[in-house]
């Protein structure tokens, strides 16, 4: 199941406060995320001030998750 599809994960800091997700599993979610916010800017669907807030809360949430 990815973030997309379930509904109570839905930020960087919902997959990074999970309770029951491994490490493993939370920058496996992490990196999905990343992964479709470079696609969206690759298509040019999102605005640039979004893209750099959204990929600093992901960096952020990453190196919460390396460091527990």
């Amino acid at each position: 199941m990815t973030s997309q599809t379930n509904p109570t994960i839905k930020t960087p800091e919902d997959v990074c406060a999970h309770q029951t997700l491994t490490q493993k599993e939370k920058l496996s979610r992490l990196s999905d995320m990343k992964f479709e916010l470079e696609r969206q800017t690759g298509r040019g669907t999102a605005d640039l001030e979004q893209v750099e807030a959204r990929m600093a809360s992901i960096n952020l949430a990453v190196d919460r998750v390396k460091n527990k």
